[in-house]
């Protein structure tokens, strides 16, 4: 091998080996890029994980707070119906008094009132009067009270008719239905039933 055969194969292999080295510094850039790639990927998916449990803790916080806000609210609501109910009890049974004591006098006023106060509703338009199935009519308390005025079967509790308690009964004290006359205390003391059946007699109590 002559001289200028070996200046060529040197060329050659000069030639070879930068192609070479092109290649591999090539491949280590390709290498690189894909190992960025990667880190870029990995970190792109954790923070799209951090993002999605803080979201998922957001959601179940306003979760609980909305639901806690609810049951504060149908309280505060049933506190306010139990209020508006109280009150309207109140507004009613003062009502059916006035009428009451329009009509008698002393303990036969409270039986009285027992009597006219289901027929009587509270509402934001003041007091209605019912009529015997429960329904407003356009009565007034006026009204009403005649109507129980003109009701034989409370004749019994009415100013002027009660007994002047004479009639008490003296050794039985028991407060039957068939007395006419009882005490306060005789009277407390009866079942309800009793109590209705006293009234439904035409039974006074005196004090």
């Amino acid at each position: 091998m002559n001289e200028e055969e070996i200046a060529v194969m040197q060329e050659e292999n000069a030639a070879l080996k930068e192609s070479t080295d092109s290649m591999q510094s090539k491949m280590n850039e390709l290498l690189g890029e894909a190992k960025k790639a990667k880190t870029e990927r990995k970190a792109a998916e954790e923070t799209a994980r951090i993002a999605a449990e803080e979201n998922a803790k957001q959601s179940g916080d306003f979760e609980q707070m909305f639901k806690s806000s609810e049951e504060q609210r149908t309280a505060l609501q049933s506190d306010l119906e139990g209020l508006r109910g109280t009150i309207a009890n109140e507004k009613r049974n003062a009502a059916a008094q006035r009428v009451a004591l329009e009509l008698a006098d002393g303990s036969n006023a409270e039986l009285l009132a027992a009597f006219i106060a289901p027929r009587l509703k509270y509402s934001d338009d003041g007091v209605k009067v019912l009529d015997s199935a429960g329904q407003v009519t356009v009565s007034t308390t006026a009204d009403l009270a005649a109507e129980f005025k003109n009701n034989a079967k409370y004749s019994s509790l009415l100013k002027g008719n009660q007994s002047s308690g004479g009639s008490a009964p003296g050794g039985d004290q028991t407060g039957s239905a068939g007395d006419k006359t009882l005490t306060r205390g005789e009277f407390d003391n009866l079942t309800p039933f009793k109590k209705m059946e006293f009234i439904k007699s035409g039974g006074t109590t005196v004090d």
